[in-house]
């Protein structure tokens, strides 16, 4: 893989040392997770078709979580591009 001039000179400080570990993993991970807890919601209403309120119940049953969560993650990978509507 040939990389560019940015990424070979990040490369080299990387390789020479010039990078170190902040050691605090636990606290920037409790840090994110307060600020998701903590980020506004809103509330909305919409009607969805029960055979697919079916299916997302019973694919959230699959991987252990509520279906009001896997509708948000859908939400959010949606609006944030992780996944692509295929018309």
């Amino acid at each position: 893989m040939k990389l560019d001039a940015y990424e070979q000179e990040l490369l080299i400080s990387v390789e020479n040392g010039e990078w170190q570990s902040k050691n605090n993993l636990k606290t920037r991970t409790k840090e994110l997770q307060s600020y998701i807890k903590n980020e506004k919601k809103k509330a909305i209403s919409l009607r969805v078709s029960e055979n697919d309120i079916y299916e997302l119940k019973r694919k959230a049953l699959e991987n252990s979580i509520p279906y009001q969560n896997l509708i948000q993650m859908l939400i959010h990978q949606f609006a944030t591009d992780k996944i692509k509507l295929k018309v």
